[in-house]
């Protein structure tokens, strides 16, 4: 920083101080006030002066002080100008304390050096080893080049770099790159190194190609050893997320994991369960588990109502979109999800986050190691899987790894008693330096967050619906829907039914996974109750009494309900039918006169020609004959009818 005063008069700049500023400012250089010793004084950056002014005034400087000032660097200057203010700036700075330092000479000791810089620059001056450094990189180049070879970023010339073919070192960067990560980079460059001799390429030696190596980029470096994508995936900085934000149970996470053990399920074959766990975020406590042969839905569901049970409805779900979490029976009528999206419109199933009022968001494909479970789950995998109990049964961490020979798989109730007493400690063990613990336990941080939520307790009927397992099925001409083989519905469910019969009309039919010949329930495509209690129809034997008797009571209901609707319908008596009839016998009606004209279509063919005409008979009442046999064809309609 300079005052406005030090550049009055120079180049273009005015020798008035006012006119001196208010030039300044037309050319875009910032001026600040301060206090001084003589009173306020104006000062701005040197480096922001148009380049004449500001080679003018380090001339002027370098003539004060005894400087040559050398050969100007076009080129340099060329890059100094196009660099941030910033940067010009701290490249001014430096250039100052070098200029400094070569007006004391080097006969002045460096304490003293030090005491000069600080009285004329404050606090500004760095360390003695910066001061060398400035030193040795403004050597050899001329003073009015300070600046630009001071600035931060800058490469200076030095000393010749040694000849390198360029293929030579393609050659060099694509054995590394085909090579293993930890293949020798000393190796690499002996292979071209050889091949360079027999081509007649220039290549140096192992230090300079070292160097050459190490100037590169990091992400060039990893992606020469690793590959692109192990490198985007390595210089990727993770989100920072503030999980005291989060409210207990305000979101909860779904993950499974294949265990590293075999497992006796009681027949003696070994096998690898699979824990579906529960996890509050807000706290990492376990809210619970399910140890089931295979990652599934139906184990999915059941462990969410017993938590749901336990501690109340959570707010949101955050899963990935596996099979058994994105399906119809988790996932089911969510507007979006990444599974079955064909059935995503029309009727759609429904599952239990949509009958329990859970938000569901799913992680992005390939980011699931996102979701607080996938670190529950390293933590448990080596202070549960690698237990010693496990010893002979351990399986390593493969999930498509086979039993051997020497495998002793472990009991179930066994495995049991171990993992709910290794997610209990886990959730009790205190010290804990998580974000919001502070050195409580996981079950601390969740209890005292659940003192303060008020739990949304599930209802009996949110119980029974989100139990069930639901898909669209067509009604049959019989009132009957048949699911996987299973038929559902009879006499007392028939009536309504029925009417979604025909015309690709579908009902959601809604059953118990856990026991299938519990009765189904129905819904339209409204999400309307059609129907409840819809028994499943159990096939009996071809010559069974008690299939007789079903046939029987179907037989009486078919006609107990023709009898209601034949009463519902309200037919007349013969008498009142026949009364109302008689009025079709009105003289009135009967004495009116019978059209004369005759209406015929339209012809298209030869002219008409004038039809003879016939004397007719003409009638003056309706002859006794023709009402005796209109009154016989009434009479025998009815008797049809009846």
């Amino acid at each position: 920083m300079i005052r406005v005063t030090q550049v009055c008069g120079i180049g273009s700049i005015p020798s008035c101080r006012k006119n001196a500023g208010n030039w300044l400012k037309r050319n875009g250089v910032t001026t600040w006030t301060v206090k001084s010793e003589g009173g306020p004084c104006e000062i701005f950056h040197l480096s922001d002066l148009p380049e004449p002014e500001r080679l003018a005034v380090i001339e002027r400087e370098l003539a004060t002080a005894g400087l040559e000032m050398g050969q100007y660097d076009e080129a340099a200057h060329k890059e100094y100008l196009a660099a941030p203010t910033s940067i010009r700036s701290k490249a001014e700075k430096r250039a100052a304390f070098v200029r400094e330092l070569l007006i004391m000479g080097p006969d002045t000791g460096w304490s003293d050096r030090l005491k000069a810089l600080r009285k004329k620059f404050g606090d500004a001056v760095p360390s003695k080893m910066t001061l060398k450094r400035y030193l040795t990189a403004v050597k050899g180049v001329d003073p009015v080049n300070f600046a630009p070879t001071l600035m931060p970023g800058y490469q200076t010339t030095g000393a010749p770099r040694s000849d390198v073919d360029d293929n030579a070192w393609s050659l060099f960067m694509t054995i590394i790159r085909d090579a293993a990560p930890t293949f020798p980079l000393k190796q690499a460059w002996r292979d071209v190194r050889d091949i360079a001799a027999s081509k007649g390429w220039a290549w140096p030696s192992y230090l300079t190609a070292y160097r050459r190596w190490a100037a590169l980029p990091v992400a060039q470096q990893r992606a020469a050893r690793y590959g692109k994508t192990e490198t985007a995936k390595t210089l990727t900085q993770p989100v920072l997320r503030d999980k005291t934000t989060l409210r207990v149970l305000e979101c909860v996470s779904l993950d499974g994991r294949t265990q590293d053990y075999w497992t006796d399920m009681g027949d003696g074959k070994p096998v690898r369960l699979t824990m579906i766990a529960l996890i509050d975020v807000a706290s990492n406590f376990v809210l619970g588990y399910e140890l089931v042969p295979s990652e599934n839905a139906v184990s999915t569901a059941r462990l969410v109502r017993r938590v749901c049970a336990k501690y109340g409805i959570f707010d949101m779900l955050y899963t990935d979109n596996g099979s058994a979490f994105a399906g119809h029976l988790i996932a089911g009528g969510v507007d979006h999800k990444f599974r079955n999206a064909a059935t995503n419109t029309g009727l759609r199933p429904l599952g239990i986050c949509h009958h329990l009022g859970i938000d569901l968001k799913f992680a992005l494909p390939g980011n699931a190691q996102a979701k607080i479970a996938e670190r529950v789950f390293a933590t448990l995998s080596r202070c549960l899987d690698d237990r010693p109990e496990f010893q002979m049964a351990h399986a390593g961490h493969n999930p498509g790894a086979s039993p051997s020979a020497g495998i002793v798989p472990v009991p179930l109730e066994k495995v049991e008693h171990l993992v709910d007493r290794e997610i209990e400690r886990y959730n009790l063990e205190t010290g804990r330096r998580s974000q919001g613990a502070n050195g409580r336990s996981y079950q601390g941080v969740f209890n005292a967050g659940y003192s303060e939520r008020t739990p949304r307790r599930m209802t009996e009927r949110q119980v029974y619906l989100a139990s069930l397992m639901y898909k669209p099925v067509a009604v049959n001409r019989d009132g009957r829907v048949m699911v996987n083989g299973w038929v559902y519905g009879d006499y007392s469910t028939m009536a309504d039914l029925l009417p979604y019969h025909g015309r690709g009309q579908r009902v959601l039919l809604g059953r118990n996974p856990d026991d299938l010949s519990a009765p189904a329930i129905a819904f339209d495509e409204n999400l309307n109750l059609i129907c409840e209690d819809i028994t499943p129809v159990k096939r009996g034997a071809y010559m069974s009494v008690e299939g007789i008797r079903d046939a029987a009571r179907n037989r009486k209901w078919a006609t107990n309900a023709t009898a209601e609707a034949e009463r519902a319908n309200g037919y007349l008596s013969d008498a009142e039918l026949a009364a109302a009839l008689a009025t079709l016998d009105i003289p009135e009606m009967n004495d009116q006169p019978l059209p004369t004209a005759k209406v015929v279509g339209a012809r298209f063919g030869s002219p008409l020609r004038e039809a003879k005409t016939t004397a007719k008979t003409e009638f003056t009442e309706i002859p006794a004959r023709f009402r005796a046999n209109r009154d016989a064809a009434v009479a025998e309609k009815l008797a049809k009818s009846r």
